[in-house]
C-alpha cells in the first residue's frame, strides 16, 4: 500500500523538521501508506472529522495544500 520509494525511515527523516506531534506523525505516515481518513478513524478510535482536523495541521505545518502534496515531500530525490 506504501508508495514506491518511501520508506518508514524516509518519513521519519522528512516529517522530524516539520514538527508535528507525535499523533501527527502516526496520522502522517498512515496517510502516506494510503490509508482513508475512515480508516485510520477507525484503527485510533476516533471520528473522522478529527482526523480530518488533524490532517489540517499536519498540511499546514507542512506548507502543502493536500494529500498528493504531501505524499510528494517523502519520495526520493534522485
Amino acid at each position: 500500500m506504501n508508495e514506491p520509494g518511501i520508506t518508514k525511515e524516509r518519513y521519519l527523516e522528512v516529517a522530524e523538521g516539520l514538527g508535528l506531534t507525535k499523533r501527527e506523525l502516526e496520522l502522517g505516515y498512515l496517510k502516506v501508506c494510503g490509508f482513508s481518513n475512515r480508516r485510520i478513524a477507525y484503527m485510533f478510535g476516533i471520528s473522522e472529522q478529527t482526523v480530518k482536523n488533524h490532517f489540517s495541521h499536519i498540511y499546514e505545518k507542512a506548507w502543502v495544500p493536500g494529500r498528493k502534496e504531501f505524499r510528494k515531500l517523502f519520495l526520493k530525490k534522485e
